[in-house]
């Protein structure tokens, strides 16, 4: 509980919030100054709304932490960053995120100077971009706004995940999964740039709150209709994010109520509903698909298995990414060899180990540290063994004793779920690792619960070998946990 009392610490906190601001002002002026005061001060607010009185102390430390590690990792590279390209920008995307969103501004303003390229106009099918949009049309072209409103998310995102994990499990439990979602290398990485990601798992936090208070509440209460009419606000926002992430709550949804319904079913009753709700979910994701392009309806399956087989010859072409620089993948003679890897990729027969396989373990282990081709990866892969020990530990984490067994199959079957999706669609190295941060959140809260009870275990066995007459040390089960 040591840590607990740290966070409970209040001078830090107050540093932190005169801090920032002020680090803003310095970096790029009043605007980012202003943006950081709502950012910090809104996320306070919201921080605080999200629990009972007794925690509320606890959470705005929790947001404060996680806020001031991004602010202070965000300053000096964006600085740093503004002396070499003029906004800043980390990464390729985050620089071209920032582009159109300035370019939009200028356009809705009449300028007929500029126009989106063909290249960058896929971007304008994301809410994000508008957002990006709205910041500069209302503060000014002001590139560190956009990435301390996506720190101010990712901090929310650590209570989020506190929140979640404290209901299921403890409060221990709980802290643990709100430091590692505080300096987990990926997540910090990603929320100190102009990208979506952050908005995405921030989105389908929200998601996962909102069925986990629908798992127990009592339906008269007059909360329950409010949960019900959030929650469709952000499957309407995901549904623009994520489609996919979208679908999978929707079938999250249907678990519970089914789980929740006070007729008796027989198992074929059980089997049939899920048969008709991913049916009802699928057909959807088919008419949405063949509505938004040119394609007959029946292409659908065979662009969705050129695109597991594009995949892997993405993978096996090192496909460009953040990690790796275009440089290291196209030939002086601006050659690629991807169409190649694609072609032959396309001609390879079936093999359950190439196309089932290699995928499952390329999505959950990548990259591994002896796969690490440059300086970049291998700094990427450091994070891994961090990443298996929780995948290890969530092995354990119904041996917690979970208080929500229910939220906990359906925070398994998300998990699960986005685990698939990101088997059969990624293989460009550097996308992999910014979309799995949805699960990020799912192993750091039952890693986090998997870790105390081993911890727990631990602890017992060792009083029992220092004091073996001691009742802590005969009880077949953990002491209360507070």
């Amino acid at each position: 509980m040591a840590v607990i009392g740290q966070l409970r610490g209040g001078g830090w906190s107050r540093a932190v919030r005169i801090a920032a601001p002020l680090g803003a002002l310095v970096v790029e002026g009043w605007p980012a100054l202003v943006g950081a005061l709502l950012v910090q001060e809104g996320g306070l607010w919201v921080a605080g709304r999200l629990s009972g009185t007794c925690q509320q102390s606890l959470l705005k430390r929790i947001f404060l932490a996680a806020y001031g590690l991004r602010v202070a990792i965000a300053l000096p590279t964006h600085y740093i960053a503004k002396l070499g390209d003029g906004n800043g920008a980390l990464f390729r995307d985050d620089y071209t995120n920032d582009l159109v969103g300035e370019w939009l501004v200028r356009i809705a303003r009449g300028d007929g100077t500029v126009s989106i390229f063909p290249g960058h106009q896929y971007l304008l099918d994301s809410a994000y971009t508008y957002l990006v949009m709205a910041i500069y049309a209302l503060f000014g072209y002001a590139p560190l706004l956009p990435k301390l409103l996506n720190i101010g998310l990712a901090a929310l995102s650590a209570v989020l995940i506190f929140e979640i994990a404290r209901k299921i499990f403890s409060t221990r439990a709980a802290v643990l999964a709100a430091v590692g979602a505080a300096i987990l290398p990926s997540l910090l990485v990603w929320s100190v740039a102009t990208l979506k990601e952050t908005l995405v798992l921030f989105t389908s936090l929200m998601a996962l709150w909102l069925v986990q208070f629908l798992s127990t509440a009592d339906r008269r209460d007059r909360r329950f209709m409010d949960a019900l009419v959030a929650l469709l606000a952000v499957e309407l926002l995901l549904l623009d994010l994520r489609s996919t992430i979208a679908a999978v709550v929707v079938g999250l949804v249907a678990i519970v109520y089914f789980a929740r319904s006070h007729f008796d079913r027989r198992w074929w009753q059980t089997a049939l509903a899920a048969v008709i709700v991913l049916g009802v979910v699928s057909t959807g994701l088919l008419v949405v698909r063949s509505r938004s392009s040119d394609r007959p309806l029946s292409a659908v399956f065979e662009d969705a298995a050129l695109q597991i087989r594009h995949r892997r010859a993405q993978e096996a072409a090192s496909a460009r990414t953040q990690l790796r620089p275009e440089l290291e993948v196209i030939s002086p003679t601006g050659s690629s060899g991807l169409p190649a890897a694609e072609a032959a990729s396309d001609a390879a027969p079936f093999s359950v180990i190439s196309d089932v396989v290699d995928p499952l373990g390329y999505a959950l282990f990548a990259p591994a540290p002896w796969q690490a081709e440059s300086p970049a990866e291998l700094a990427a892969s450091a994070e891994m063994p961090i990443w298996y020990v929780l995948l290890a530990a969530s092995l354990f984490a119904w041996r917690a004793a979970p208080r929500q067994r229910l939220f906990v199959c359906c925070l398994v079957a998300y998990g699960i779920a986005n685990w698939l999706i990101l088997a059969a669609v990624e293989g460009n190295l550097g996308n992999l690792l910014r979309h799995r941060l949805t699960l990020d959140a799912c192993l750091l809260i039952l890693g986090g619960a998997g870790l105390e009870w081993m911890w727990m275990r631990v602890a017992r066995s060792a009083t029992a070998l220092t004091y073996p007459d001691s009742a802590a040390a005969r009880s077949p089960v953990p002491q209360p946990r507070r």
